[in-house]
């Protein structure tokens, strides 16, 4: 499946994702954030499959003055496409993005649903914060070391 950089023509398709998966992935009252970060949203990709996009999500990428850190923003899947390893595909992607940009250390934040997805791929919890985004949605401070970084 194709991964492509985001374009503004991927607005529509993105909140739909966004919509899709409120909300259990995510909090009615984030759509207005996501929607004002797409107008400029950096490093962001999109997945299709058949022209169609079923996943999205992006990297960012911190000052050397800072330590250089490094994060995943905006990841989320169809949710009539979940568990077909759209986003296990899109997730590396990005990894190897970081990778790349020299980046050694990766955070996100997530809710207690996504958690365990990103555990399968080496990330670890470092914070949580019940209801952190709402009612029944905890935040998800997670966190993982590249391998090969540096």
């Amino acid at each position: 499946m194709p991964i492509r950089p985001y374009a503004p023509e991927d607005r529509a398709a993105c909140l739909a994702l966004f919509d899709a998966n409120v909300p259990d992935f995510f909090a009615p009252h984030e759509r207005a954030e996501f929607e004002t970060w797409l107008q400029d949203p950096g490093e962001y990709f999109v997945l299709e499959d058949g022209g169609q996009v079923v996943a999205c999500g992006g990297v960012w990428l911190g000052p050397e003055d800072r330590g250089r850190p490094a994060g995943l923003s905006w990841g989320m899947v169809a949710r009539n496409a979940q568990r077909r390893g759209y986003g296990s595909q899109l997730l590396r992607f990005r990894l190897e993005r970081l990778r790349a940009l020299g980046a050694r250390e990766v955070h996100l934040d997530t809710s207690q649903h996504s958690a365990p997805f990103f555990a399968r791929f080496g990330f670890r919890e470092v914070r949580r914060v019940p209801g952190g985004y709402g009612p029944g949605l905890d935040r998800v401070d997670m966190m993982a070391r590249l391998r090969g970084a540096g």
